[in-house]
């Protein structure tokens, strides 16, 4: 599957197995990560791919935003998880 900045994802591995996160960035085998609470835009996760659970949903606006080098707020961040986690 081919990973886009905005797009909602879940851990596979780790201590933070099942939470949801926004790809932020991707570099080589890792991406970026923010969920807008502990992990903010400021201080996302970094992971690598294989222990990530892609999904479909891609938040267009917050995709937008990181194309053109703006910081999306936490709470938009938040806001994005929040709606699409029942929809999984």
């Amino acid at each position: 599957m081919e990973w886009s900045k905005g797009q909602l994802v879940y851990s596979k591995q780790g201590r933070d197995n099942g939470n949801a996160y926004v790809v932020l960035k991707k570099e080589g085998n890792f991406c970026f990560l923010a969920d807008g609470r502990k992990r903010t835009y400021l201080k996302p996760k970094k992971k690598n791919f294989k222990h990530l659970q892609a999904t479909h949903w891609v938040s267009t606006e917050i995709e937008e935003m990181l194309s053109a080098g703006k910081i999306p707020t936490d709470v938009k961040i938040r806001e994005f998880i929040n709606n699409h986690r029942s929809n999984i």
